[in-house]
């Protein structure tokens, strides 16, 4: 019997390596002699396949820097700038250089590309694009400049952003852009200029909250983001609570705290926001009784998640609460459950586990599903008993829990219990048991 389960896993492995092997060949024929459409199809393909490893990273780097199609050109460039991968820079600077006689699409990407990466050799054509380029391009080339700022040319950075921004024209919808690039620059020297625009009510809500961001990212302006909390405009008061988690201070503290009585539900939510950020004990009380009593469901939910980043005694004892309660709405149990799990898994797995099957008994399945969703992505010595129960017991849904749960804390013990569900009639659980075996 054990030697013929070995059996088994020694064929899934030559398996998936056959299959991976074939499918890198039939890749790398489509680089090769693909058309564009083949080749866009599989550069979107490996963005998001988490399996990718960069196997045809030098077969595309190579075409990058031979094709004359734009639409694949354009398409490598936002896979390279969505890796972080700088192996393209000089092929970027080369079509911003030498634009008239490229595409808006591949322009376009080589610009969010060199932002990507942070090019800092690309600041000087960035400029030029923006001073001397076509209109279109002016937002990304801003933005893109703002990714480049290292420690010897921010202040110049800054200082041409605030001259393009009072003397020139960054060109229509770019004011915004052109704030959150000062942003990225984490010069103090702007901070008078952005704190004039906050404080400015005459100025739109959108550039307000703009600057306030940008100064959040530099941390700095504290007085003018304080005097934005009393803003008329709610999202503008959003912003300025939001920003908060970044100060400290009592007075910072209080603001906090009396913004959960703001009316507006979002500004609710960047106090409970702000209060897990500064892991802000004194705010315990509130976001226990914001999670119980608001109208909102997502201030419910941020006032949880808050409690769990706090994380102290009292915050735990009112996530148990939350918990426990059979009259709180779903979401919020399990979101309590889960923060439990992530702040003390082995004090309350137990307790989820029989939480998990009263609600299998009163057929909660919302609720049901929801724990063991939790179950399935935890990592604890202690799940092997529940690991091996659902295998010898469970239906579809809790042997696929099992599957994860085995795989998720390499339960070895536990391959031979896969094994028996890689049978095709099992269907896709099949596929999902043959996946684990090879990963185990």
């Amino acid at each position: 019997m054990i030697v013929e389960r070995w059996r088994i896993f020694l064929f899934l492995l030559v398996f998936f390596a056959t299959f991976k092997a074939s499918s890198n060949e039939e890749w790398w024929d489509v680089v090769k002699f693909g058309t564009e459409t083949e080749v866009v199809a599989l550069i979107q393909k490996l963005k998001t396949d988490a399996a990718y490893s960069g196997e045809l990273d030098s077969e595309f780097i190579d075409l990058t820097r031979n094709t004359k199609n734009q639409k694949i050109l354009a398409g490598l460039l936002s896979f390279f700038g969505s890796k972080g991968k700088d192996e393209l820079e000089d092929k970027a600077l080369s079509i911003l250089e030498n634009r008239e006689s490229e595409s808006s699409e591949t322009i376009s990407a080589a610009v969010d590309y060199l932002g990507k990466i942070k090019a800092r050799k690309a600041v000087s054509v960035l400029k030029d694009v923006i001073d001397n380029g076509l209109p279109d391009f002016r937002g990304p080339s801003i933005r893109a400049l703002g990714k480049t700022v290292d420690k010897d040319n921010a202040e110049d950075i800054a200082a041409y952003l605030i001259d393009l921004y009072e003397n020139r024209d960054p060109g229509p919808g770019n004011n915004g852009v052109l704030i959150e690039a000062l942003g990225e620059t984490g010069c103090k020297s702007v901070t008078s200029f952005l704190t004039n625009i906050v404080e400015n009510t005459d100025e739109s809500s959108s550039l307000r909250i703009a600057a306030i961001d940008a100064l959040t990212k530099i941390g700095d302006g504290l007085d003018a983001i304080t005097t934005a909390v009393s803003a008329q405009e709610p999202l503008v008061r959003t912003a300025a609570v939001g920003a908060l988690a970044v100060f400290s201070g009592a007075q910072v503290d209080d603001t906090i705290i009396e913004n959960f009585r703001d009316s507006f539900f979002r500004v609710r939510v960047a106090a409970a926001k702000s209060a897990g950020r500064r892991k802000l004990v004194s705010a315990v009380p509130y976001l226990k009784y914001r999670a119980e009593k608001d109208e909102a469901l997502v201030v419910k939910e941020e006032s949880v998640k808050a409690l769990g980043e706090i994380g102290d005694t009292f915050a735990i004892d009112a996530l148990e609460a939350l918990f426990k309660e059979s009259r709180n709405p779903d979401k919020i149990r399990i979101l309590a459950a889960e923060t439990l799990l992530n702040n003390k898994l082995d004090t309350y797995l137990g307790t989820i586990i029989a939480a998990m099957d009263d609600a299998q008994k009163k057929r909660q399945n919302a609720l049901y599903n929801g724990f063991l969703r939790l179950l399935s992505t935890a990592k604890s010595n202690k799940l092997e008993e529940l690991a091996r129960r659902f295998f010898a017991t469970g239906g579809a849904p809790e042997k696929s829990c099992a599957i994860d749960i085995t795989l998720n804390n390499k339960f070895y013990s536990l391959k031979d219990r896969v094994a028996t569900l890689t049978d095709k009639k099992n269907g896709a659980l099949a596929v999902k048991a043959e996946n684990a075996l090879a990963n185990l």
